[in-house]
This record gives structure tokens, C-alpha cells and sequence, in this order.
């Protein structure tokens, strides 16, 4: 129940968000009921300091909210009590207000309250302003195809899966898709249990169709040259300028699937629970479970997610069966580990799937007395290192931008970060591709980097 002498609680508390609950506005004239009305509320009009009005609505058990002048106050919480003596009522009050508080009545400041109720419907509106501009852009394609990176892993699948129930179209026209293969084992049972379909394709087959997007990485990020796209939706840095027509890139988030859950939500799409845990383990991946730079809106994506999704499909994605190649590398990279200053490295040398040098970088951070992983491991032609860090030290990303950036691709976030050097440019600009001479490298920049 909202008490105000007129519509201000409508406004601050919509009644589309408060309906559901059977919200009922108390207001002091009738006009003030009739524009309640016509914002889609339910309204009653009467003297807020008479037990009457209260009477003809409450059951006594509601819990109220209060916002009317000062004076005025315990005349009101006085009628409700009258009333309803046990219910709950929060009294909105201006900032630093001395004297004592009401008797059982609980208060809280009109900024702490537009912070927690306002500011989030704001932001949900642009969110759906936001939605709409992308539904309108993509309406009247006939094919459209949702690009992944090479190696798709869980936040950009299930991405690239909510945006294609977001724009509210079928499998058969807007294919999810990737230039490479999925390799990491976690990532492969994720598309099975949840029987999700990823195509591969060749960039010559994107002129096949009418609109582009790309989920959880931007076009700079692909080796082929690509044409500006329709629209870009990531939590990575912008390393160059984006080509999109639209863009949204969110460096301060944890996960892309937390933007796509916000879209979902804006947009009132229902979330199945396929969706629902494909995105929950999308940020589960991406922030090790809110450990590693989560932020608010993957809290409250994820405590969105949590109660749709299958917990037990869960469970079998994370803990596949491990492949006796990711087992051997495992154990080269441990009896390969060098701890330098509290770094400990380790080259693996080439690796079937690059998946398994951040994998084995992850593992590599739980050791004993290390604040920063590094590992690295030649896959396809190409140096790829992988770094971590336990998140309140230097920036990783620009950590290995500092240390590789002038001989490839260099980037990340603050607790996690990669680089990736072809091995044509690594022997004509630093030297010899031995596995020693790499780690030598390795070992040599990062540690200039760090001081």
C-alpha cells in the first residue's frame, strides 16, 4: 500500500512494476486518484488522516509505505495503526532529519530509496529503449547470423543464444555461429546437455546474410577482415574502434551473457530454463563465480537466473570428462612450473586447443604463494599466453599489453588478460621458438612489466 496525499509514489513505484503484488495507491483528492487510474493503478481517494480510508482496503496484515509531509506523519501512522496495528510501514523522510523515529515505524532517506527504486526502473527503461532500436534494426531480415570467436566459450554461447530469443527468431534463420570449433570439454557438453547448435563457417558464407551481430567479441578481435557489422554486444575492452552500426560494450561488467540477461529482462522475455541456465553458467565461467570482476549487475543477473536454472545440467557441464591430451599437458605444465616473485610460469609448448592454456592458468593460481599466473602454448602457428592474478594487484590487461603489445594482440582485465603472437613475427622480432628460449622471454617481459 502507498500513502501520499497525491500520485508521487505512482510515479516513483509504476504501477506496471507493483501490480503484480496488489498494490494499492491511497490519495488525498480525486483528480490525484484519476491520475493513478490512468497509469494503470488501482486508487482510493480520502482523508489519509482517517482510519475510514484505511478500513475500506486494508485486511490488516499489508505492509505500507509512507510518504507525506512531516507534519502529518504520526497523524497517518496513528490511522493506519488504527487499523492495522501489526503492519509493516516504511516512512520516506528527507535527508539528516533529527528527532527521534516513530515507534515501530521504519524509515529510510528519499535518496537511499530513489537509488534502490528509481535509478534501477531507469535504467531498465533504457534498457528496453535499447532493445527496441536492436529489434527495429534486425525486423525486417530475412537471415541473420550471430558470430562468435573461434573458440566459443560458455558466455559467448549462451549470448549468443539469449540475443537470438531477444530478437525473437527461430534457429533456422539466425544460426549461431563461429569461424573455429568448440574444443574446450566443458564447453562441448554445454552444447550437448543443453542442446545448443553452433555451426562453423567460413567468412566468404557472411555475404549470405542480411544482418550481423557479434556476442562476447568484436570484429577486431578476428584475423579475417571483416565488414562493419549491425551490431556488437561485449564486456571486453574496445581495443580499436568498433565498426557496428550499433554497440554496446560494457569493459565493467563480468559477463556479456549479464547484458543479455538485462536485455531479457527489460524486454519481458520469458527466460526458459534452458536460457536460464545456459546464462548462469555463462557468468559462472566468465567471473568464476562472481570471484573474478564481478560487479553488481552480475550479482543481480546472476540472483535473477539462479531459481531457473537446472541445476542438475549444471552439474554435468562443469565436470566433464577430462581428455588424456588436457591431462598431459597438465602434467607437463606442472613439472614445467617456474615461480619468479611471487609469478609462477609455465610454456607448455603446442597444445591441441588453445582453450587449455587459460584452463591450465586458472589451475595454476591456486598454488601456494603466487599472486600472478602466466602460461603459454603454441597452438595452430601462434604464441598464446594467458595470464592471472588474484585480482587486487596491477591491471592484467595492461600488464601484457606492456609486455607483448608490440608483437601481437595483447589485452584483457584487470584479473585476466591474454596475448597472442604468431610465431613468424615471435623469431623475426625476439629470437629462437625453443621451449626455453620462449619461457626465457616470457619470463624476461612480464617481469619488466610488473616492476
Amino acid at each position: 500500500m502507498f500513502v501520499c496525499a497525491d500520485e508521487f509514489l505512482a510515479r516513483l513505484v509504476p504501477p506496471s512494476r507493483a501490480s503484480s503484488r496488489g498494490a494499492m495507491y491511497i490519495v488525498e483528492t480525486p483528480g490525484a486518484r484519476a491520475r493513478v487510474a490512468r497509469r494503470g493503478g488501482r486508487a482510493v481517494a480520502g482523508r489519509l488522516t482517517s482510519p475510514a480510508v484505511y478500513r475500506r482496503v486494508m485486511g490488516g496484515h499489508e505492509s505500507v509505505l509512507v510518504a507525506v509531509s512531516r507534519e502529518r506523519r504520526s497523524a497517518v501512522v496513528a490511522a493506519i495503526r488504527a487499523v492495522a496495528p501489526a503492519a509493516p510501514i516504511l516512512l520516506i523522510v528527507e535527508e539528516e532529519e533529527p528527532g527521534p523515529a516513530l515507534p515501530g515505524v521504519s524509515t529510510m532517506p528519499l535518496t537511499a530509496f530513489t537509488e534502490r527504486v528509481v535509478e534501477p526502473e531507469l535504467e531498465r527503461a533504457l534498457t528496453r529503449a535499447r532493445v527496441d532500436r536492436v529489434r527495429a534494426h534486425f525486423a525486417g531480415a530475412e537471415r541473420v547470423l550471430i558470430m562468435m570467436q573461434d573458440d566459443p566459450d560458455p558466455d559467448a554461447i549462451a549470448s549468443a543464444l539469449a540475443l537470438r530469443a531477444v530478437l525473437g527468431r527461430t534457429k533456422a534463420g539466425t544460426p549461431l555461429a563461429t569461424f573455429g570449433t568448440i574444443t574446450r570439454p566443458e564447453n562441448r557438453a554445454m552444447t550437448r546437455i543443453l542442446e545448443i547448435e553452433v555451426e562453423r563457417i567460413q567468412p566468404r558464407a557472411l555475404g549470405a546474410y542480411d544482418r550481423i551481430a557479434m556476442v562476447d567479441v568484436q570484429p577486431s578481435f578476428f584475423e579475417e577482415r571483416l565488414p562493419e557489422v549491425d551490431l556488437v554486444i561485449d564486456h571486453h575492452p574496445e581495443e580499436t574502434p568498433v565498426r557496428a552500426r550499433i554497440k554496446d560494450i560494457r569493459p565493467g561488467y563480468g559477463a556479456t551473457s549479464t547484458i543479455l540477461t538485462e536485455y531479457l529482462r527489460a524486454a519481458e522475455v520469458k527466460v526458459t530454463q534452458r536460457l536460464a541456465t545456459a546464462l548462469l553458467y555463462g557468468i559462472k565461467a566468465d567471473t568464476l563465480a562472481l570471484e573474478r570482476g564481478a560487479v553488481k549487475a552480475d550479482m543481480d543477473a546472476f540472483a535473477f537466473l539462479h531459481p531457473h536454472a537446472n541445476h542438475s545440467a549444471l552439474r554435468r557441464i562443469e565436470r566433464p570428462e577430462l581428455s588424456s591430451e588436457a591431462l598431459d599437458i597438465f602434467a607437463l605444465g606442472i613439472s614445467r612450473r617456474h615461480v619468479v616473485n611471487g609469478v609462477v610460469f609455465s610454456h607448455v609448448g603446442p597444445v591441441g586447443y588453445l582453450e587449455l592454456v587459460p584452463q591450465f592458468a586458472d589451475f595454476l593460481l591456486q598454488l601456494e604463494g603466487v599472486e600472478w599466473s602466466v602460461v603459454s602454448g603454441v597452438v595452430n602457428g601462434e604464441l598464446h599466453i594467458s595470464l592471472r592474478n588474484v585480482g587486487y594487484v596491477r591491471d592484467a590487461g595492461e600488464v601484457v599489453r606492456q609486455a607483448f603489445g608490440d608483437l601481437g594482440s595483447a589485452g584483457g582485465h584487470r584479473s585476466m588478460a591474454k596475448a597472442v603472437v604468431k610465431l613468424r613475427d615471435w623469431r623475426s622480432r625476439v629470437g629462437e621458438c625453443t621451449a626455453e628460449a620462449v619461457r626465457a622471454a616470457i619470463v624476461s617481459r612480464i617481469s619488466r612489466a610488473l616492476r
